[in-house]
C-alpha cells in the first residue's frame, strides 16, 4: 500500500509512543515508531521522493524544532523515505548500537551557527583614509589611456579591497572564532558563503548554556560593530555533528 512509507525526520531516546504538534510533511500526522529504547519520528507518507519546496523543507524543519525543545535528536537529511514500518525497525535494529551511543554524546545538546561578514562601508571607509596607494591608483585610473588598463587597474583595486577583507579575517573573525569556540562542546569551520563572508562557523553547545552563549556573540558584535556583521542562528538540530553512518538494514 502507498501509504505504508514513512518520510523520517530524526531518532530520539523514547520509549512510549508519541504524536506531535507540528504538521508533518503533506500535513500528515507525526508520530514515533519504537525499537528498544530508541524512537523513529515519522509521517505516514504516498511519495517515493519528496521535492525541497518551501513548503516540504518548512514542514522538515518545524517537526524537528518540536523536538528539540524536548529532545535530543539525531537529525535525518531532508527527504529520507522509508518503504515501510518494517525497514523503519529494521534500520533502528541494524544501527542500534551506533544511534545510542550517538545519542548518548550529543545527549542536552544544539547547533548554532555564526556567520561574519566584512561591512562594505567599512571597507571603503578604511580604503579612504588616507591611503596613498588608493589615490594612486584612483589618478591613474582617471588617466589610463584605454579600457584595457582602466580593467587591469580596477582589478589593481579589488585586490585592495581582498587584502582588506583577509586582515579583518585575522583580526576580528578568527579572534572571534577562538573566542567562541573556548564556550562550546565542539565547533567547525564551514565554507564561505560569498566574498563578504569571513566566518562561517557551527557550535554545539549544551542547551542550559545557549543563551550565554549568545549573549558573548552578542558582545562580540558589539565591540566590531561598524567593522564587520554577525548573523546568529540557532538553536538548531546538530547536523554538523552527527558522526555516524548508518548501515543498510537487511
Amino acid at each position: 500500500m502507498a501509504f505504508e512509507r514513512k518520510y523520517i525526520y530524526g531518532i530520539i531516546g523514547e520509549t512510549e509512543p508519541r504524536r506531535f504538534n507540528a504538521p508533518g510533511m503533506m500535513d500528515a500526522e507525526v508520530f514515533t515508531i519504537h525499537w528498544e529504547g530508541l524512537a523513529a519520528v515519522v509521517s505516514n507518507i504516498e511519495l517515493e521522493e519528496i521535492d525541497p519546496t518551501r513548503a516540504n523543507v518548512r514542514a522538515h524543519t518545524l517537526v524537528q524544532d518540536e523536538l528539540l525543545s524536548n529532545y535530543t535528536i539525531l537529525p535525518m537529511a531532508f527527504g529520507m523515505v522509508a518503504k515501510s514500518q518494517k525497514d523503519v525497525l529494521n534500520l533502528m535494529q541494524t544501527n542500534h548500537q551506533n544511534l545510542a551511543s550517538e545519542l548518548k554524546r550529543l545527549d542536552r545538546k544544539v547547533e548554532v551557527e555564526l556567520k561574519v561578514f566584512w561591512d562594505q562601508e567599512a571597507v571603503i571607509r578604511e580604503l579612504q583614509s588616507g591611503n596613498e596607494e588608493l589615490m594612486r591608483l584612483k589618478a591613474s585610473i582617471n588617466s589610463a589611456a584605454s579600457p584595457a588598463k582602466v580593467q587591469q587597474l580596477l582589478m589593481q583595486a579589488g585586490k585592495m579591497v581582498e587584502r582588506i577583507a583577509l586582515d579583518w579575517k585575522a583580526k576580528y573573525a578568527d579572534h572571534v572564532y577562538a573566542i567562541l569556540r573556548g564556550l562550546a562542546a565542539d565547533a567547525r569551520l564551514n565554507n564561505p558563503l560569498g566574498v563578504k563572508n569571513i566566518l562561517n562557523a557551527s557550535f554545539l553547545v549544551d542547551k542550559t548554556a545557549e543563551n550565554d552563549f549568545r549573549q558573548e556573540v552578542y558582545r562580540l558584535d558589539s565591540q566590531y560593530q561598524g567593522k564587520v556583521n554577525f548573523k546568529y542562528v540557532g538553536p538548531l538540530a546538530p547536523y554538523n555533528f552527527v558522526s555516524l553512518k548508518l548501515k543498510a538494514a537487511d
